[in-house]
């Protein structure tokens, strides 16, 4: 959150953590995890550019999933995405911004899958969409 504080504050965005206390641990390189769900923060905070619409809000949870694993969701109020859009996100070099490469969510589903996990976004019952990611627990 250090990270993307001054973005937060610069685009009036309420930033809302909801993590889960005592998950287990997840397999996989911290660095390389991180880059992923920072991926996701910017990828909504940029979503909420594109939008008149206060409040500006982006949700980070976690919570254990019945099939044991862990997951993170980051939840945003922007643009949402197009249903026509959901089946190319994570293409290589598919991108909805003007300035956009198109590699952060390939490049980030990447990252997931070879730490056996998975990467998938689902449209909001309100404005936005989320993203979420699912990782195995370390045995």
């Amino acid at each position: 959150m250090p990270l993307v504080r001054d973005a937060f504050l610069k685009d009036n965005i309420d930033a809302r953590l909801d993590l889960a206390h005592d998950l287990p641990a997840v397999k996989g390189d911290r660095v390389q995890l991180q880059q992923v769900i920072l991926n996701l923060i910017m990828n909504g905070i940029e979503a909420m550019h594109q939008t008149a619409r206060d409040p500006r809000r982006l949700e980070i949870s976690s919570r254990r999933l019945e099939s044991g694993e862990v997951a993170v969701t980051v939840r945003d109020s922007g643009v949402g995405v197009e249903p026509a859009t959901f089946e190319k996100l994570f293409d290589p070099f598919f991108t909805t911004k003007p300035s956009g490469m198109g590699m952060g969510l390939s490049v980030s589903r990447a990252i997931v899958e070879s730490h056996g996990g998975r990467l998938w976004a689902s449209r909001n019952d309100g404005p936005g969409a989320s993203f979420h990611v699912a990782l195995p627990v370390l045995a």
